[in-house]
């Protein structure tokens, strides 16, 4: 059921796939992986990084299907820092990498103030010219943020950094990011959507092209 609904959101936000040259996805905070399986099946060669072991390993055991049109790559490390190690424990590096589409999902919020901007600056920084990023949290009454607990699928609770925004804030915030990064006011398509898995819950995604 995730990887449909995953697949329905994904098919209304990204642009057309055109020419002959295979598409690139870099799925930013990937989780389990189910973005880059949908990301794949589209077409698209797709790079997941998150910095969870236990994700990571859960992302390449689904990309084990043999089915997968373009098995993608899943890499462990810190975002922001930069350092990764692919699945034969070799360090991989994104530095300077382009990719036509960025999808940051659920994944900036969860950086302290300042850092957050960080991570939204360095999400844009790694689309290609001409290409688009989406990010995406949820759209929230008011703006806070703090420390909370979250809890696993096993039951188990772990303390993590939560930042709540407004649709109005987090539009500001991705705006900001882009005219800093491409150095021109940039566009921003805002969208608010209920989340199929919790009708009382919303989410903004906002779509960015990058000038060519």
């Amino acid at each position: 059921m995730r990887q449909e609904n995953a697949k329905k959101w994904l098919s209304k936000r990204l642009p057309e796939i055109t020419g002959p040259e295979q598409p690139t996805a870099l799925d930013v905070g990937c989780a389990d992986g189910t973005h880059s399986r949908v990301l794949s099946m589209l077409g698209y060669s797709v790079t997941g990084v998150d910095f969870s072991a236990p994700m990571v390993s859960a992302a390449r055991e689904l990309m084990s299907d043999p089915t997968l049109p373009n098995k993608p790559s899943i890499l462990h490390g810190e975002f922001l820092a930069g350092r990764y190690t692919d699945e034969d424990g070799a360090t991989a590096s994104l530095d300077g990498r382009r990719f036509h589409l960025v999808l940051a999902t659920a994944f900036v919020h969860l950086f302290p103030p300042e850092a957050d901007h960080d991570a939204v600056r360095k999400v844009l920084g790694h689309v290609a010219p001409g290409g688009t990023a989406l990010i995406s949290t949820t759209a929230e009454e008011a703006d806070s943020g703090g420390l909370e607990v979250k809890l696993g699928a096993d039951g188990l609770g772990a303390t993590r950094w939560r930042n709540n925004y407004t649709y109005r804030t987090f539009v500001w915030l991705v705006g900001e990011a882009a005219r800093e990064v491409y150095g021109v006011k940039v566009p921003v398509q805002p969208w608010v959507i209920v989340d199929p898995d919790s009708p009382g819950k919303l989410w903004v995604d906002v779509v960015v092209t990058r000038p060519a």
